[in-house]
């Protein structure tokens, strides 16, 4: 039995039939206009599941009516809606984009960096997340998020890495959270879905080991709902064709091949 065990958003993508680069012009262009390059990881994964209805309604921006852009570009945005109610005083003590309406753009670096928006949180729609502009050249970047009722420089660290950042988007949408929309895609593509709920972690170690595959071993990864410490664990048996999640160490979401 081959076991395959710390598996990337790209292998993951690629293992449920996601394998050609459709969407690679589409984002060279975009770099060429930006004059940038994006992590590779990212370019890949994109390019994979772009417009695809597999992550439409994940917490990453995977359709074409929501690209990627600068958080620069959403403060100049705010600052144009926003420039005349600018002679209230009043209204001026509590707008977020009065401040920066005031410098010049050279100068916003002063007060917030720039970001890289590439999510947000599909149901609501108020957290958003991205990457600094300055650490686009990092192989696997940290992910940041902004809350819409925080200021504008208030970018907290979201995931250490833009994988992990990935990888969460794509298990949540695996494991049904918020929206089905991944398995019943998946389900039309010839993928069962089956899930198996256990007392404790000892059980779901010892159901795991009949099936030869070591709990301990498995990527770990966040949950972007449910408690801080909610944790997903996965696994892809290549021979069977069976991709394993384990959720908070007490259930086993099994994804088979029909």
């Amino acid at each position: 039995m081959a076991i395959k065990y710390n598996l990337t958003p790209v292998e993951v993508v690629k293992l449920f039939g996601y394998t050609e680069p459709i969407a690679k012009e589409e984002l060279e262009l975009f770099e060429k206009n930006n004059h940038l390059k994006l992590p590779q990881l990212l370019f890949d994964f994109l390019s994979l599941v772009r417009n695809e209805k597999l992550l439409s309604t994940a917490d990453v921006w995977v359709n074409s009516d929501a690209p990627p852009y600068f958080s620069y570009e959403y403060i100049e945005e705010g600052i144009e809606d926003c420039r005349g109610d600018f002679d209230d005083p009043e209204f001026c003590k509590e707008n977020d984009f009065y401040p920066y309406s005031k410098i010049s753009k050279e100068q916003w670096s002063e007060l917030v960096e720039n970001y890289l928006q590439i999510g947000s949180d599909y149901a609501a729609g108020v957290v958003f997340f991205g990457i600094k502009e300055k650490e686009l050249v990092l192989e696997n970047p940290p992910v940041y998020m902004l809350h819409e009722a925080d200021e504008l420089k208030d970018w907290k660290l979201f995931a250490h890495t833009l994988s992990e950042y990935l990888m969460c988007v794509l298990l949540d949408a695996l494991a049904g959270v918020e929206y089905k929309t991944a398995q019943n895609v998946l389900n039309k593509n010839g993928w069962e879905f089956y899930k198996e709920e256990y007392s404790n972690e000892e059980e779901v170690r010892e159901q795991l080991s009949k099936k030869k595959i070591d709990l301990s071993a498995m990527g770990k990864n966040m949950s972007l709902y449910g408690a801080a410490d909610s944790v997903y664990r996965y696994c892809f048996d290549e021979e069977e064709k069976i991709f394993y999640m384990v959720i908070n160490d007490t259930s086993i979401m099994i994804i088979k091949a029909e």
